[in-house]
C-alpha cells in the first residue's frame, strides 16, 4: 500500500514536468537597488525560460526586494533599469512562507549562498549552483564541504575558463557554459566621440586611484573628463556609451566580463587589466591589456594621443565586432533551452526509474 500512495505522488510529479507544469526557481540576490550585470543575468535567465514556456520565477528572500519596489525615488525598479518585458516576468518570496518545492522542481542558487544551499539539503527538487563569480564560491561553505554534501549536482556558468576553475576543485560536477548576451541596446554611434573615457572597477576606490593618477601624471590631459559607469539603467549606460572616446575595466575576480564586451558593441575601445582568470573572449588585438594595474594611466595617456591624431587602428574595431558577434540573445536562449531540456530529460528518467522499482517492489 506504501509503495502504491509513493508510485502516484511520483507520477504526478512526473506529469508535472512533461508538462513543464513543475517550478523552477532562480535565487536572486538583493542589490538594494543598485543595478548589476549578475543580477541581469539572472532575469534574462527566468525570461528566456518563461519563454520556452517553463513556469519559472525570480526568487528572493524579503518582502521588501528592492529591484521590485521604488520607494519614494530611492531604488531603482526593475521596469527603471532592464525595461517593462522584465518587470512582469514571475516572482517569489522566501519569507513570505509560500514558497513550496517539490522532486518535480528545480532551484538555482548562486554560488555566493552557501548558507541557502546547506538550508535546502534535504529538499528532494533538482538543485543547480549559477557560478558567475568563482572567487566566491567559499564565501559561505564550511572548510571541506562541497556543493555536492548539499545536494548540489549541476552548475550553469559563464564562460569556459570558470568551468576549468571549477572542475579542479569539484571535478564530480555537472557543468554546462552559457555565457552572458549582450543587449541590443548597445549600438555604435555615427557621431565622434567626445574627450570623455567611461570607466568600470569592481572596487570604486580603484576608479578614484586611476583618475587621480592620471592628472598627476599627465596634467596636459586635465581636459579629459571620466565618467564612472555605476548605478545606470541599461539605456542611460548605452546612450554614455556612445559619447565616450575609450572606456577602462578593472576587476580581477570577473567571471566573464560584460562591461567589455558592452563597450565593444558600441564602437568603444576598452583599455583593461587582464582578470586572474583571463575569459576567452579577451585577446590581445581587441583590446588595450596589461597585467598591471599601474600602467593603464600610461596606457590611456598613449591611447587619446592616438585618439587626438585620429590614427586609432582600423583593424582594433574589426576585431571588437567580431569579438562580440558570438554574445546575442539567440545564443544564450538556444544554451539555456538546451541546457533545461537536458535537466528535465534526466529529471524524467530518474522519475521514471523511480516508478519501476517501485512498482518491481510491490509486485514481489
Amino acid at each position: 500500500m506504501a509503495d502504491n500512495i509513493n508510485v502516484k505522488k511520483i507520477e504526478e510529479s512526473l506529469n508535472l514536468v512533461k508538462s513543464k507544469e513543475s517550478k523552477i526557481f532562480v535565487l536572486t540576490q538583493d542589490s538594494k537597488g543598485n543595478p548589476k550585470a549578475s543580477i541581469a543575468y539572472n532575469y534574462n535567465l527566468v525570461k528566456s525560460l518563461v519563454n520556452e514556456g517553463y513556469n519559472a520565477f525570480i526568487l528572493h528572500e524579503n518582502n521588501d526586494y528592492k529591484l521590485t519596489d521604488s520607494q519614494n525615488g530611492e531604488w531603482m525598479s526593475i521596469s527603471e533599469w532592464l525595461g517593462e518585458e522584465y518587470s512582469s516576468l514571475p516572482h517569489a518570496c522566501v519569507s513570505s512562507g509560500e514558497l513550496s518545492v517539490g522532486p518535480s522542481d528545480v532551484l538555482i542558487v548562486p554560488e555566493l549562498f552557501g548558507h541557502v544551499m546547506e538550508q535546502t539539503k534535504n529538499m528532494a527538487c533538482t538543485k543547480v549552483v549559477l557560478c558567475q563569480s568563482y572567487d566566491y564560491i567559499f564565501e559561505m561553505l564550511q572548510p571541506g564541504v562541497q556543493w555536492l554534501n548539499y545536494g548540489y549536482t549541476h552548475v550553469i556558468t559563464t564562460s569556459e575558463i570558470s568551468k576549468e576553475y571549477i572542475l579542479s576543485i569539484f571535478p564530480n560536477m555537472t557543468i554546462s557554459v552559457i555565457p552572458p548576451a549582450i543587449s541590443t541596446v548597445f549600438n555604435k554611434s555615427e557621431k565622434p566621440g567626445t574627450p570623455l573615457v567611461a570607466i568600470h572597477t569592481r572596487e570604486p576606490r580603484d576608479t578614484m586611484k586611476i583618475v587621480k593618477t592620471f592628472y598627476a601624471r599627465y596634467p596636459q590631459f586635465k581636459w579629459v573628463t571620466f565618467r564612472d559607469m555605476r548605478g545606470m539603467s541599461v539605456e542611460n549606460f548605452a546612450e554614455t556609451l556612445q559619447d565616450v572616446a575609450v572606456a577602462v575595466w578593472v576587476d580581477d575576480i570577473s567571471g566573464f566580463g560584460t562591461f567589455p564586451l558592452e563597450c565593444m558593441k558600441s564602437g568603444v575601445p576598452v583599455i583593461g587589466k587582464i582578470p586572474n582568470l583571463k575569459p576567452e573572449w579577451l585577446a590581445e588585438e581587441n583590446g588595450f591589456w596589461t597585467y598591471e594595474f599601474n600602467q593603464i594611466v600610461d596606457v590611456i595617456n598613449a591611447y587619446m594621443k592616438t585618439w587626438l591624431e585620429d590614427s586609432v587602428p582600423s583593424e582594433l574595431f574589426e576585431k571588437m565586432d567580431i569579438t562580440v558577434s558570438d554574445y546575442t540573445y539567440e545564443n544564450q536562449d538556444e544554451k539555456i533551452k538546451s541546457f533545461t531540456e537536458k535537466l528535465m530529460e534526466d529529471k524524467i528518467e530518474e522519475l521514471e526509474n523511480a516508478i519501476n522499482k517501485l512498482t518491481v517492489n510491490e509486485e514481489n
